[in-house]
């Protein structure tokens, strides 16, 4: 009898260390955006200016649990970052997941791909900093994007990758542009393919690296966001972020 109970102790206990595949990982993403009812795109086209701002505060604060958030002034606009502790005791490493303030779309797919890792339970291995960045230009010209570049830069920090969001960039829809140096990003154009596949028709294609025009120093991953698509599109940038990881 004592063997028996063993025996089911040890079977219950390899089930429940049994660790999830890659693409069991992806079909729960792909199963929580299919019945994720969208909250932040019509309240985030509903605002603008400085009310935008305000309902992005209070949503990574309260609803998204955002353990730092800070605003960066910059000529008549301020940037907004929030911060999000990975599983690394290494915090002055981290990804930056970026949207302009003007674009409510790329806003919305932000604050659904936090979400989605938070109640999935998918903790990247390096902090992760959102970053809504104000089109204001200060007097030299430099933008809340540059501002806030700057401010990472000298804080001796590394950024691991940017992940823009944008529904204002000339990529197709459901492309991935990959601005990184040419071994990685061949490896990952020929290694995350495969991945999508269940997700729908998504692409991948190589960009300039580094692009002079972009002031985050680092690779740079751009997505191009359709409004009317917000679920796909958020389900596809999460599993990138979860791949990245």
């Amino acid at each position: 009898m004592k063997r028996l109970l063993l025996l089911l102790l040890t079977v219950l206990s390899t089930v429940a260390c049994k660790k999830i595949t890659t693409e069991e990982r992806i079909s729960q993403i792909a199963d929580y955006f299919d019945k994720q009812e969208n909250t932040f795109a019509g309240k985030l086209e509903g605002y603008e200016g400085t009310k935008r701002l305000d309902y992005l505060t209070l949503t990574l604060v309260k609803e998204l649990g955002a353990d730092d958030i800070w605003t960066l002034e910059n000529g008549d606009g301020a940037s907004l970052v929030a911060e999000f502790p990975g599983k690394s005791k290494q915090t002055e490493k981290f990804s930056v997941i970026s949207a302009s303030l003007d674009d409510p779309a790329g806003c919305t797919v932000a604050l659904e791909v936090i979400q989605a890792l938070k109640k999935l339970k998918i903790r990247p291995e390096n902090g992760v900093r959102v970053l809504f960045y104000s089109l204001a230009q200060d007097s030299t010209g430099r933008t809340g994007l540059g501002a806030v570049a700057h401010e990472f830069a000298v804080s001796d920090e590394m950024i691991t990758y940017n992940l823009e969001l944008t529904a204002r960039d000339s990529l197709a829809p459901r492309t991935f542009r990959v601005e990184d140096r040419p071994v990685f990003a061949k490896q990952l154009m020929e290694l995350f393919p495969p991945y999508f596949e269940s997700l729908g028709d998504y692409h991948f294609e190589k960009g300039k690296f580094p692009n002079p025009n972009w002031p985050l120093r680092t690779t740079v991953y751009r997505y191009a966001v359709t409004p009317g698509e917000l679920k796909k599109d958020a389900a596809a940038v999460t599993t990138f972020a979860y791949l990245l990881n």
